[in-house]
């Protein structure tokens, strides 16, 4: 069998490339050969916080693109063939317990990742994705995190006009940004506190940007919205000390967004009193399969050239972990073929 390269959870607090044995498809599965994988935080605090109930060891990565190299017996009617470019869910499904009966695959509870930070991966065929003939396989790796990005504007749609603050523009954040922008939101406010971000949310589009790190944001939204509060507030770093801000500028009967993942232990105190008083709400995001199509569909319409960042080689993946350390890029693709 032959040995490829991986970046795995290798002990508490731990990154390493492992060379592992290339998987075998068994029934009902595929087998990929990835060409690129982007960084999500998630990959990064599965390792640092434990969310989601990672443990080590474990492969990482579930932001993939690729191309089939190996069908599994059973996979006939899945419509997927060899050297199909897909991409795929990030965890593989067992299409029985009673989430996966009830709608909510997202929430399996046989739920199994893949190691997407892999040259191969197997996956279940019902959690891949057929992707365009002429598909640039770098644009679309992060059709999974588009795929949050659209599952946040499900529940949290916005009114044309409606105005709206996102916190947090890394990676998911900045396409989140770009849905924001293409939504007819007015007076779109991104706070962060990396100047070179805060630069490129101008660059999309955006009409105010705040630096929470020497800005005021209470008084910042005050100007910005007439003393109204935000109609959306979405907020997308992750951050504790993000938490509460977003609840100060929402709006009366406006909606906070919590899209990030939090550390597990992170409790947010919540003055009830004042949110009963502006009758605002309170959401959080997950994700679902089923957006995949929709988010394979809107990959030609985002800003790829501001949202992917740096290419890093798999074999120099802890490099393109550092470069995702630094805060100073949106989604940095670790090229799986080298």
């Amino acid at each position: 069998m032959s040995a490829m390269n991986s970046l795995y959870f290798a002990r508490p607090d731990t990154m390493e490339v492992w060379q592992v044995d290339e998987p075998t498809p068994g029934p009902g599965e595929v087998k990929v050969k990835t060409a690129y994988a982007s960084i999500c935080a998630t990959d990064i605090h599965q390792v640092t916080q434990g969310v989601l109930g990672a443990t080590p060891p474990m492969p990482l990565g579930h932001e993939t693109s690729g191309t089939i190299v190996e069908l599994g017996p059973g996979t006939e009617a899945s419509g997927l063939a060899v050297g199909d470019k897909v991409t795929a869910f990030p965890v593989s499904v067992c299409g029985q317990c009673a989430n996966c009966t009830s709608g909510m695959p997202q929430y399996c509870v046989n739920a199994k990742p893949f190691g997407g930070f892999s040259e191969y991966y197997v996956t279940t065929a019902a959690t891949v994705f057929k992707l365009p003939e002429d598909a640039d396989l770098k644009s679309y790796a992060i059709v999974e995190p588009t795929a949050c990005a659209i599952r946040a504007m499900d529940l949290a749609p916005i009114k044309h006009g409606q105005t709206v603050a996102i916190s947090g523009i890394g990676g998911i954040g900045a396409i989140l940004l770009n849905a924001i922008l293409l939504s007819g939101a007015a007076k779109v406010t991104v706070i962060e506190p990396v100047a070179a971000k805060r630069q490129m949310a101008l660059a999309m589009g955006v009409e105010h940007t705040i630096d929470p790190l020497s800005d005021d944001i209470a008084a910042g939204a005050a100007r910005i919205t007439g003393g109204r509060g935000f109609d959306v507030v979405f907020e997308a770093s992750g951050s504790p000390r993000a938490a509460a801000p977003a609840l100060d500028i929402v709006g009366r009967c406006g909606r906070v967004v919590y899209f990030a993942v939090y550390p597990p232990s992170f409790e947010l105190p919540v003055n009830l009193y004042d949110l009963y008083s502006k009758e605002a709400a309170i959401l959080t995001v997950f994700t679902h399969p089923d957006l995949f199509p929709r988010a394979i569909n809107l990959i030609p319409r985002l800003a790829l050239d501001k949202i992917i960042g740096p290419v890093v080689p798999l074999s120099k993946a802890l490099d393109g972990v550092e470069l995702f350390h630094s805060g100073q890029h949106p989604k940095i693709i670790l090229d799986c073929t080298a």
